[in-house]
């Protein structure tokens, strides 16, 4: 008997206005990223503007700190990505953004994730037609007449202001979990805990895994990846005979 498996995907979106700019940002799986990637450009990171707004926020009262923002990222794109340097980072969000304006519609992947202990976000121009000559791993300037850097800046830090709506309005609604997360290479645990999110950098790598050991004894889990059983539940509930 022929089997039809019947796929029900629940895409993730997020509407955005402002300045007469709209964004669409549609959650992508990690093999429609992997695709969309190999037809796209990727554009230079502005080391000096995260410098300068990462050390505007100390002074921000409503600054999230890393267990907040994972929070907050899931509750609007669904589960983290797998496809990430668990060494480094906990998290990757890759995104489809359909970016609106004057001049036209243009297509952006942006892969939204943390990297020692900082949220980061890369952006890449996707090619909408096979066009010869470019090659796809060379870091570009932004496409000034398209999606400027003054506006990729802007963006950047007008969606850390709505992830930080996003996340007091999620708060006083919907209750969290006992979770916890690592970073290995800064020695960095986050979570949440006893009604509290949370965020410590330790000292010493036996302090570090001391603390593990300890949020583990208490029975909160560090969650890596979906859990094995629902995997396969998902998998193999919409199997429909044909």
């Amino acid at each position: 008997m022929r089997q039809v498996v019947k796929q029900i995907k629940e895409r993730k979106k997020v509407e955005l206005k402002r300045k007469d700019i709209k964004y669409e940002l549609w959650r992508l799986d990690d093999a429609e990223f992997r695709r969309l990637r190999q037809k796209s450009l990727p554009i230079r990171d502005d080391h000096m503007f995260y410098m300068h707004f990462y050390l505007s926020e100390r002074e921000n009262k409503n600054k999230l700190n890393l267990a907040e923002i994972f929070v907050a990222l899931t509750d609007l794109f669904g589960e983290s990505s797998d496809w990430i340097d668990d060494w480094k980072g906990s998290f990757s969000f890759p995104v489809l953004m359909i970016l609106e304006k004057v001049q036209g519609k243009f297509f952006y992947l942006i892969d939204i994730y943390d990297n020692r202990g900082t949220l980061y976000f890369s952006f890449y121009r996707v090619l909408e037609s096979d066009v010869e000559g470019y090659d796809h791993q060379i870091l570009r300037e932004p496409f000034e007449l398209e999606f400027s850097r003054q506006e990729i800046n802007y963006f950047i830090s007008y969606f850390y202001g709505y992830l930080e709506g996003s996340f007091q309005s999620r708060k006083l609604l919907i209750p969290s979990e006992q979770f916890f997360k690592k970073i290995g290479s800064n020695l960095i645990i986050y979570g949440y805990k006893d009604e509290h999110y949370f965020e410590e950098q330790y000292q010493s790598p036996e302090e570090y895994q001391t603390a593990i050991e300890n949020l583990e004894s208490i029975g909160i889990s560090s969650k890596t990846s979906q859990d094995v059983n629902d995997i396969l539940q998902t998998i193999t509930s919409e199997i429909v005979d044909k």
